[in-house]
């Protein structure tokens, strides 16, 4: 297919990233703020991703990854050496519907988020929800026991399904699966918000 694929970025050394954080640090230090890594999964590039947060932790900027979870122990816990806080992905309570709708279930994810709090990392539970995949009450459930299994967790943070990644889907040629889906009313979300957090201790809020 013509223009299937294109390059989007360029490629920079962790120093070249380094430089451009460093312009903004002055903000960090009055803000509380720091460098967070995203993706895409920042651990899919683990030598890259430790050196930068590494450099980055070296200067005193408060670091900060995403994760989906799913990586190897030793380098996810190598990573916290250097990591100030995780946000970390739940998305599915069921190991068989995660490995469905993912393509891998969720052990070794639940693996490393007690691993990591284990070792004392601090962690942000990120939990996307989309209607009529994992709206109910099981899947709820699921993500409050978890949180209350954690020493060191900071808050829950339920993430609303939005379509603003809808737009990908036809420049891969593809058809998106949630193509129908409707994005959640405010009062909607309020009600997974509380159904949570009257299992749990651990602040609930919107992401």
């Amino acid at each position: 297919m013509a223009n299937a694929l294109e390059i989007a970025g360029s490629k920079k050394s962790v120093e070249d990233v380094l430089t451009e954080v460093l312009k903004d640090k002055v903000f960090y230090e009055n803000s509380g703020g720091g460098m967070t890594l995203s993706g895409g999964e920042p651990m899919m590039q683990f030598e890259f991703s430790y050196a930068l947060m590494e450099a980055a932790h070296n200067r005193g900027i408060h670091t900060c990854i995403e994760t989906c979870g799913f990586a190897d122990t030793e380098e996810i816990l190598k990573m916290a050496r250097v990591t100030d806080l995780f946000l970390f992905d739940w998305k599915l309570t069921d190991p068989d519907l995660h490995k469905h709708y993912t393509g891998v279930d969720n052990q070794t994810i639940k693996q490393n988020l007690l691993a990591l709090d284990e070792a004392g990392a601090k962690t942000v539970l990120r939990c996307p929800i989309i209607p009529a995949i994992n709206d109910n009450e099981s899947h709820f459930d699921g993500i409050a026991e978890l949180a209350n299994q954690l020493q060191n967790i900071l808050r829950i943070e339920i993430e609303p399904y939005h379509s603003l990644g809808e737009s990908k889907y036809p420049r891969m040629g593809k058809e998106s699966p949630l193509q129908r889906t409707e994005m959640p009313k405010p009062d909607v979300v309020e009600g997974w918000i509380q159904a949570i957090q009257k299992k749990t201790a651990v602040p609930v809020k919107k992401g």
